[in-house]
């Protein structure tokens, strides 16, 4: 019964049978209506008319390729316009397919922030405390497993991340006596080694997105305190500096208007500290995987602490999320010292093994729509065998608003003996 409903109501969807002419007639109309000849003006069909399949073959409504279409001879033809301002090495290695959905490289800045202070932005990321070239190594993206489409909010996959947008410059190890919001402003980017091969090397900020990112860890050097009235949420402490230059990836993917790119446009466009609320479910996330943790000998409870939330991106919202911007740059300062007393009762348990730990770190801003999809690592780096007390550098960072030199003195010659004070020249 049902069948022979179907067939009555959607006669062209049952192939022919013979001696029903009544239905082979409806299907011969649907066809004259549907499938226009070869010869009719294809003037009549627009640029944007659908490709449909049949036999494994495409073909545009009436029988052409899309060779021979006039919008895909336009996309060849304006191929090298597309790509005006890329270099020949970002140019070969941008897909010939992806190059109609392309568009030109818009160059433009951001304000500069108001100096009141009267900062000299003379430091140098990579040169403050260089002992951490020997700490710091490349980490590949795949390294990360990300969200994937579709539909991931019910098939929750992941799979491993694509090439970073950024790549990781320089790490800048500091030693605070309190915490030291938008470090940006103490430096120049433009002395930064960058490598010419991987990275975007001029522009501010390009296709809406900075040429320059860098994220901040505010570590707490203090036993955190139970108190739930008044807990300490400031003090001694360590600063740890992330730089990241846009690499060939991040402007291809910006060029082809990937979902991540989207989503990082989105979230840089946004004004600085806007509520969670308004800045939607596009957030930051952090991902921190210790490689080597089953090596390290940890008691029963620090094992186990680690086993469960290793590589496990977890969100960063107001509370413990602030970020500014700069005329190149966009900064993300990650608080650590707000955050709550059994995460950072574990991690001040683990500052006697840091030295021994292995730690890739990652950072992407979060996708939640399919079209969004896949997300792609933003950067990401290697930190092996860190000992803060031994490899972070103290600076008066206050003394940048006068004309005098900045001397930076390790942590165990805070008193003037001990060991040699350094002078850095480039200050």
């Amino acid at each position: 019964m049902g069948a022979t409903f179907a067939r009555a109501m959607l006669p062209a969807c049952f192939p022919d049978r013979p001696g029903d002419p009544e239905r082979r007639n409806t299907k011969n109309e649907l066809k004259k209506v549907f499938e226009p000849d070869d010869d009719n003006d294809i003037s009549q069909f627009s640029e944007d008319t659908a490709w449909t399949c049949s036999d494994a073959s495409f073909h545009t409504p009436n029988g052409t390729t899309p060779a021979h279409t006039p919008a895909a001879a336009r996309d060849t033809s304006d191929r090298n316009a597309s790509l005006v301002g890329v270099d020949e090495s970002t140019r070969s290695i941008i897909p010939a397919v992806a190059l109609s959905r392309e568009r030109e490289i818009e160059y433009t800045s951001w304000p500069e922030p108001e100096n009141k202070e009267g900062i000299k932005a003379e430091a140098v990321h990579g040169e403050i405390s260089s002992v951490t070239k020997d700490l710091v190594s490349p980490c590949p993206g795949s390294r990360f497993k990300l969200r994937i489409g579709p539909d991931y909010c019910r098939n929750k996959k992941k799979a491993h991340s694509g090439p970073a947008l950024y790549n990781l410059r320089a790490v800048d190890m500091l030693d605070n006596d309190r915490k030291i919001p938008h470090i940006s402003r103490f430096f120049d980017r433009t002395k930064t080694q960058l490598d010419e091969k991987e990275d975007v090397m001029e522009g501010d900020i390009i296709n809406g997105i900075p040429r320059f990112f860098i994220a901040t860890y505010m570590l707490p050097s203090y036993s955190p305190s139970m108190s739930l009235f008044n807990p300490k949420t400031d003090g001694h402490g360590y600063t740890v500096v992330f730089l990241f230059v846009l690499s060939k990836h991040g402007l291809e993917a910006s060029m082809q208007q990937t979902g991540a790119y989207r989503v990082l446009r989105s979230f840089c466009e946004m004004p600085c500290n806007v509520s969670d609320k308004v800045r939607g479910p596009n957030l930051w996330k952090n991902i921190v995987s210790v490689a080597n943790f089953k090596d390290l000998g940890l008691n029963y409870y620090l094992t186990r602490y680690i086993r469960n939330y290793n590589a496990k991106p977890w969100l960063s919202r107001n509370a413990d999320m602030h970020t500014f911007k700069g005329r190149d740059y966009f900064e993300v300062d990650l608080d650590i010292h707000v955050y709550n007393f059994i995460g950072l009762r574990f991690m001040f348990e683990l500052k006697t093994s840091l030295s021994k730990l292995v730690l890739d770190i990652g950072f992407v801003v979060q996708s939640e729509a399919d079209d969004e999809m896949p997300e792609t690592i933003l950067g990401c780096g290697r930190l092996s065998n860190v000992n803060y007390d031994r490899d972070c550098t103290k600076v008066d960072w206050h003394r940048y608003a006068s004309s005098e030199p900045v001397t930076p003195v390790k942590n165990g010659d805070k008193n003037g003996g001990g060991g040699p004070r350094r002078r850095l020249t480039t200050f």
